[in-house]
């Protein structure tokens, strides 16, 4: 709960200084100007425009000729106009839609609460930031209490002081003149004051210093914060990590053991033994947020990092610490405190690498089935055919730029964030090209422009199809239909609030959407996991699979995907080399009529690796020969000893047979239509052939009695004209089938 500021008084109410005196007036004073003359009353028509718009719909409270007047009863005339100032500006900075219960029941706790100050202070409230959001929700609950006769619901209790601390920390920011910093919240949508990038991914994230005890230690993280995101040496969406860190961990890790001092003790020996105790501390069920839910030791690495980060940070600016939070002990620190771990005390962090995940096609086609129901109007049946023809019917859910949002991530491999802040015209011409004709719909037509905010030095575009580009266009054609006069500055705007288009949409009414679907669709992967919507970056991971399995270089997907380094690049193409390798090992190999091969499934797969050569990848199988050895059997493999296959090969070899016994035929016919005789079998070319039959007789009955599944998996050899990709995984097809659902037309 915000607490307003760091000076404190005694008893229950905690005071807020409301800034420089003499500049405040002015600063209020200049808020109060720009009120339009229709909103400086708290009389308000909530039926008619422009109070329509700004509240929301309470059938509690019904047309009145005279209006409804929520005007704080006997509150000095300051306190009525910060909140009209309020009302106003929710409703012209499209922040929030102004609940009349609320508003009514913050008026009354507003006026009781000034009679109160009066009383005790002897002098009338100058501004609502001279109070608490406790003390004003604590009047309103006694005065609940009084009215009815019992305590107000846990949940109303909570929307109410969510609604106080709103007010409370506009008045507070807007219409003061205390600097950014010195408020114990930060948010960006109250004051554009903080430092901020132009296009900041996590716009709607809160940081909160009231909750950092003790005093020493909020005053300390708050110079540290307020230095570095001013120095750019944190960005915004670092910080709550760290606030976190200080208000669960290491604040009460602190207080449970007595520490009054920045310093912690005298002995450096007693510093390390404490942080040793602190990492012992971590691992208890103490620090779990949940139940059964211990911190991991990345977790628990990463905190240790930002601790010691900031006591390092606190160490090479101690003077000028101890001037700005007016704690002179942060003086004292020396250089053990940059070392608050000894090598031996510190977590280690796995190493393991996050396993990559992809969906693969059949599971990235059932999911765009699905894509119908997001985007359909809330409670309107949506009739669902699934790809195995069986038919669905679910209600909609109301979010088309959610379902468009999700989307383009699967067309393009980008990042969630990277989606929501696309520029209101994102589009770029692509230089040197003509436009691609409707004879190639998949085509690169134009270059897409995003926010890159997570790695520095990439170039943020990539090319488009035209099915990317119809996305896009619809989502603008979408924004002017519902929005119309809006000129927006991102292509997705926030559901609840628009903030006149100059936000982009949160990432959390997103992924909120997205989750609502999971709960409804059922579907599953082939291990019988739940596939889910909200898992987005899986869409990612999906897009740099196919594109390496199509063979694209290494530095182009990593030039795609805005990875800095081609480390990051090699992660997927590590992955997919060890699936290769485990795809391969898991189907028995046999060789020509159906016998088996001595030589390890393992060494096979390294035969065919090491000698990448046109010759030992076959369409139906694989070559053992010795790379040092030519081959001068031509298209005899099927009865060479050197030949290998397994069930992935299946498929293919039915259809050689088939073919080989159609050639046969249309031989012997040729063969009887220019000589006048039949084609016997003792012909040498028919004999080879009828080889071929059986070998292929042998190893099909010899694959079909298997438990191996056919059609899994297939073995692709550089240099080999109109090569399959490296691995057969199940994303390809991934894109074309998401190109068809962003444009039918481009389906062949």
């Amino acid at each position: 709960m915000w607490r307003g500021g760091r000076s404190t008084v005694a008893g229950n109410d905690r005071l807020v200084h409301s800034g420089r005196r003499g500049g405040a007036g002015e600063q209020w004073a200049a808020q109060w100007e720009r009120v339009p003359p229709p909103w400086r009353s708290l009389v308000y028509h909530l039926d008619r425009a422009p109070a329509n718009t700004v509240f929301a719909d309470n059938p509690r409270y019904r047309p009145l000729a005279e209006g409804h007047d929520f005007t704080p009863a006997g509150a000095p005339q300051r306190i009525s106009q910060e909140l009209a100032w309020w009302v106003w500006q929710c409703g012209h900075e499209g922040t929030r839609k102004v609940e009349p219960s609320l508003l009514k029941w913050t008026s009354r706790a507003l006026a009781i609460a000034a009679a109160d100050y009066r009383q005790r202070h002897r002098r009338p409230l100058t501004s609502i930031a001279d109070l608490s959001v406790e003390s004003i929700v604590r009047h309103g609950v006694l005065d609940f209490e009084r009215r009815h006769g019992r305590l107000p619901s846990a949940g109303f209790r909570t929307n109410v002081t969510n609604f106080i601390e709103h007010l409370h920390l506009h008045v507070a920011v807007r219409c003061t003149t205390r600097p950014w910093w010195d408020h114990d919240i930060w948010d960006l949508y109250a004051d554009p004051r903080i430092p901020q990038r132009e296009h900041e991914p996590q716009h709607d994230q809160v940081v909160r210093l009231d909750g950092i005890e003790p005093a020493w230690l909020r005053e300390g993280v708050r110079f540290w914060l307020r230095t570095a995101l001013t120095a750019e040496l944190l960005r915004w969406s670092s910080l709550a990590a760290r606030t976190r860190d200080m208000r669960r961990h290491l604040g009460p890790f602190l207080a449970d053991r007595q520490i009054t001092d920045p310093a912690l003790h005298a002995d450096r020996a007693e510093v390390r033994l404490l942080f040793t105790d602190f990492t012992d501390y971590l691992k208890s069920p103490a620090a779990q947020a949940k139940p059964d839910r211990p911190l991991s030791s990345t977790a628990i690495a990463g905190i240790q990092s930002r601790i010691q980060t900031f006591y390092t940070f606190m160490v090479d600016h101690a003077e000028e610490a101890a001037s700005a939070t007016g704690e002179p002990r942060w003086a004292a620190l020396t250089d053990t405190h940059t070392r608050l771990w000894g090598a031996a005390f510190r977590s280690r962090r796995a190493h393991t690498p996050t396993e990559l995940t992809w969906y693969s096609t059949a599971e990235l086609q059932q999911m765009l089935c699905y894509l119908d129901v997001l985007a359909a109007d809330k409670d309107i049946p949506v009739v669902i055919t699934h790809p195995d023809s069986t038919i669905s019917v679910v209600a909609g859910l109301g979010d088309p730029q959610a379902a468009r949002a999700w989307l383009l991530q699967a067309l393009t491999g980008r990042r969630a964030s990277e989606i929501l802040m696309l520029d209101a015209d994102p589009l770029e011409a692509i230089p040197g090209r003509d436009r691609a004709t409707a004879a190639d719909p998949e085509g690169f037509v134009a270059k897409l422009r995003y926010q890159q905010t997570k790695v520095d030095g990439v170039c943020p575009t990539i090319l488009v199809e035209q099915a990317i580009v119809n996305v896009i266009v619809e989502q603008q054609d979408w924004v002017r239909k519902h929005h119309p006069g809006l000129t927006p500055k991102y292509l997705f705007l926030g559901v609840r609030f628009q903030h006149d288009g100059q936000r982009p949409r949160s990432y959390d009414s997103y992924g909120n959407v997205l989750s609502r679907l999971d709960t409804i669709h059922g579907l599953t992967d082939s291990a019988g996991r739940a596939l889910k919507f909200s898992q987005t970056h899986r869409l990612r991971h999906t897009r740099a699979t196919e594109l390496l399995n199509d063979g694209v270089p290494i530095h182009v997907v990593q030039r795609y995907l805005g990875h800095a380094s081609p480390e990051m690049t090699l992660r997927y193409a590590a992955t997919l080399q060890a699936t290769a390798e485990a795809e391969f090992l898991k189907h028995k190999k046999i060789g020509a009529h159906g016998t088996d091969i001595a030589i390890s499934p393992s060494d096979i797969y390294d035969m065919t690796q090491l000698a990448a050569r046109t010759d030992r990848v076959l369409p139906n199988g694989v070559c053992l020969l010795p790379p040092v050895t030519t081959c001068d059997k031509g298209n005899a493999c099927l009865s060479c000893g050197h030949f290998a296959t397994d069930a992935t090969h299946l498929d293919e070899l039915i259809d050689q047979r088939t073919k080989t016994l159609t050639l046969i035929d249309v031989r012997r016919e040729q063969f009887q239509a220019r000589t006048g005789r039949e084609l016997t079998d003792d012909n040498v070319w028919i004999h080879q052939r009828r080889r071929e039959i059986g070998s292929l007789d042998a190893i099909i009955g010899r694959l079909q009695s298997t438990d191996s599944a056919p059609g899994t998996a297939g073995i692709g050899g550089a240099g080999t004209a109109g090569r399959g990709p490296g691995l057969q995984v199940s994303t390809r097809g991934s894109h074309e089938s998401v190109l068809r659902k962003a444009d039918p037309g481009t389906a062949r």
